[in-house]
């Protein structure tokens, strides 16, 4: 009994190390033969030893699909080269020979869906900004094929939609936006439109006749102006809230003096003036005598602290609209005006990506 016990182990024992003699023969036969194929199609021993190291079986298949391509070797060597995204690569370089390698596999790698766009090494640098949207990539390809503007000032100016021209669309601000209601040449505020939380600023903090702010707005900007007398800097308000009526005068006023052209870099029309919405403040001299001030200097630096911007700053009137104004801050909240302030935006950029972007 014994015995046949022990035969049948021993039989066991060699038909296992034959099955598995078998499946290694026949798997390293497997492997030498897609050796073979590579070398066959032209691939060096370096090139099939890279290829096996990053590609998986599918993307072998679809490399000796293909036959040799040296720019194939050059995306499994790149420093960026994601093996998850070979099937991608290969699709977007196939669409595109020719193609700086570089600039496909950046813009393969934003994740984006640009395979109907043909690799340009703008399109590279666009998907690569912060403020990037893809909604938009049409125009930015376009404004910056027949512009010379580098790729964030593209992106800046496109999302803020001033590559349609000012004044040429019109939407209703979105009231819901809260501190962050856009009110420029495309968003306007209702003819009837007064907030209901206005209060007035005295005392110390204005020597204006506007001397009304959102509620909200009005504490942070008292809290701004005692905070700059504690560093010797006296602010107040000169204009806050202006109705609807007031800004109609005012700018037909503007006209009259300068004509239409010249008012639309300085003033807004009726219902576009950032004032309806009782979310901004002239400080001290609306002058561009201010300029280079200790107050303005002081505002520029610190606004940001207590929820204000800048509204029109210096190199953006192209994206604002407006010429620079060094007097006018607009209340958006700390969160956002530190956006704002630290990566050099408008509230239009801000808008477009933070806000824009994400209702749709």
């Amino acid at each position: 009994m014994k015995r046949n016990v022990l035969i049948m182990v021993i039989v066991l024992l060699i038909v296992s190390l034959g099955l598995a003699f078998f499946f290694f023969r026949n798997s390293d036969k497997t492997e030498v033969s897609i050796n073979d194929k590579l070398k066959e199609i032209g691939y060096s021993d370096k090139d099939v030893s890279l290829i096996l190291d990053k590609v998986s079986s599918d993307g072998v298949d679809e490399i000796l699909n293909i036959g040799y391509d040296e720019s194939l070797i050059d995306i499994l060597s790149s420093s960026n080269y994601d093996e998850n995204k070979f099937s991608d690569y290969i699709e977007y370089y196939m669409k595109n020979k020719g193609a700086n390698i570089k600039d496909i596999i950046d813009i393969v790698n934003s994740g984006f869906d640009l395979f109907n766009y043909p690799a340009s090494s703008l399109l590279a640098s666009l998907v690569k900004e912060k403020y990037y949207i893809n909604d938009n990539v049409a125009r930015y390809l376009d404004y910056g094929n027949n512009h010379d503007m580098n790729p964030k000032e593209i992106v800046g100016f496109v999302n803020s939609k001033a590559d349609l021209g000012f004044y040429s669309e019109s939407y209703d601000s979105n009231l819901d936006d809260g501190n962050l209601v856009l009110v420029n040449k495309f968003y306007h505020l209702k003819e009837d439109y007064t907030p209901s939380d206005l209060i007035s600023l005295g005392g110390q903090y204005n020597k204006g006749a506007n001397n009304k702010m959102r509620k909200e707005a009005a504490e942070a900007l008292m809290k701004m102006i005692d905070a700059a007398r504690l560093d010797n800097i006296i602010l107040y308000n000169m204009s806050a809230f202006r109705s609807y009526d007031y800004q109609v005068n005012l700018y037909n006023r503007y006209i009259k003096r300068d004509g239409k052209e010249a008012a639309d870099k300085y003033s807004a029309r009726p219902g576009y003036s950032e004032h309806q919405s009782g979310l901004c403040s002239d400080l001290n001299e609306v002058s561009d005598a201010f300029e280079g001030t200790d107050e303005a200097i002081w505002l520029k630096d610190n606004a940001y602290k207590y929820g204000f911007i800048l509204r029109f700053p210096k190199g953006k009137e192209n994206i604002t609209g407006y010429k620079y104004e060094p007097w006018h801050y607009r209340y958006v909240g700390i969160e956002a005006a530190k956006v704002i302030y630290e990566d050099d935006i408008t509230l239009e950029e801000y808008y477009a990506y933070y806000i824009e972007k994400n209702s749709d």
